[in-house]
């Protein structure tokens, strides 16, 4: 069994978003990261926070020789929220609140009032692509305040950008256009804060997995527009560069040929492939752990869902009145390369996340600057 990693909610992802609230005069209620703190003490105009997904450190220690410009400027290493995941974890870098709070967990969500697995990033039902909702369903029941508008509601003379890929802004095809656009947003002569995020990687790394020549040729063409991006600021501007997640290579289960147990089910399961809820009959739970530990005890961790709370696995705080639905009446926990297919095997990844592997949950934390450079 690889090495089992838990968050760290006093060194990971969301600390790096408490240091950059701290800086405009915000307290997120959560502890900084000290060396970020004195960093950010450098009174920058332009702020550029850069999360690259699944840019997890084992990713980049793979594909990247420790010389590589994003390896030299790398000064940390984090955990990241969890799940391991893209919802839970961006989430958490752009409100500045760790998943129990948010309740954005996983790709997809049941909500009990629509009888649905909700994929809250594009408000679409997971097992009915067919269905659709006529309002946003995330924005009624696990509505977040982002950042930008605690930033500028303390800081009204700070501008607040979020620069995305090609599936909200069609010109960003590559991530050098993305860096291009960055440069021109902050030669505006004013104070501005940057959110980018860049998705490519986890795409390619789910379809080819994590030792694929298509990863290292992608990581070298992020490291060459992230030092583009560096030559091309001046010493008022700071980079912070992470990843949400990183990936592990896998191996699939069909949870539907274990039809002794998926006829237990009251609802399908949700969240994620490798941290999933499941909903089960009332009189069937007994029944349920004993058959699920029978066939999976090797692979997943099963706990009920109020043990798993009880264990801040997904951070402190006040949590989100919707949190505890949301995990199901069983959550069960990856920790090995297993992964279930959970839509019947309609696709297969050869890499994903949201298990607690280490390659899993580490990321860095990278710095770009000139000033600190000298």
């Amino acid at each position: 069994m690889e090495k089992i990693v838990f968050p760290d909610y006093d060194h990971s992802l969301l600390n790096i978003t408490s240091s950059i609230l701290k800086n405009y005069n915000i307290d997120s209620g959560y502890k900084t990261l000290k060396n970020l703190d004195e960093i950010l003490k450098g009174n920058f105009k332009n702020i550029v926070f850069y999360l690259i997904d699944a840019m997890g450190c084992g990713i980049l220690n793979k594909h990247l020789e420790q010389v590589s410009f994003l390896n030299k400027n790398k000064i940390d290493d984090l955990t990241t929220v969890f799940p391991s995941t893209t919802v839970a974890a961006t989430t958490t870098a752009i409100t500045g609140l760790p998943p129990a709070v948010t309740g954005w967990i996983g790709w997809q969500q049941y909500v009990k009032e629509e009888d649905k697995n909700v994929i809250f990033f594009l408000n679409q039902d997971y097992y009915d692509e067919n269905y659709t909702f006529n309002y946003n369903v995330s924005e009624k029941y696990a509505k977040i305040t982002y950042i930008y508008e605690k930033i500028t509601r303390r800081n009204p003379n700070v501008n607040t950008f979020e620069i995305f890929p090609e599936f909200r802004i069609k010109e960003h095809k590559t991530i050098l256009n993305q860096v291009e656009t960055i440069l021109k947003t902050i030669n505006n002569k004013e104070k501005n804060f940057i959110y980018s995020y860049w998705d490519k990687l986890d795409t390619y790394l789910h379809e080819y997995g994590t030792t694929s020549e298509i990863i290292s040729n992608h990581l070298k063409e992020i490291d060459f527009a992230l030092k583009t991006l560096y030559d091309g600021i001046d010493e008022n501007t700071l980079v912070i560069i992470t990843a949400d997640h990183g990936q592990v290579d896998i191996e699939g289960i069909n949870l539907w040929e274990y039809e002794d147990l998926t006829s237990m089910f009251e609802h399908q399961p949700a969240i994620e492939a490798r941290a999933t809820a499941f909903y089960i009959k009332e009189d069937k739970r007994d029944e349920f752990e004993k058959t699920f530990n029978k066939y999976f005890k090797n692979q997943f961790v099963l706990y009920k869902s109020e043990e798993v709370l009880e264990m801040n696995l997904f951070g402190k705080g006040k949590k989100s009145p919707r949190t505890k639905g949301f995990l199901g009446d069983f959550f069960a926990i990856a920790i090995d390369k297993y992964s279930f297919r959970l839509q019947n095997a309609k696709h297969i990844h050869k890499a994903t996340h949201a298990g607690l592997l280490k390659d899993e949950m580490m990321i860095p934390l990278i710095i770009l600057n000139k000033r600190l450079s000298k």
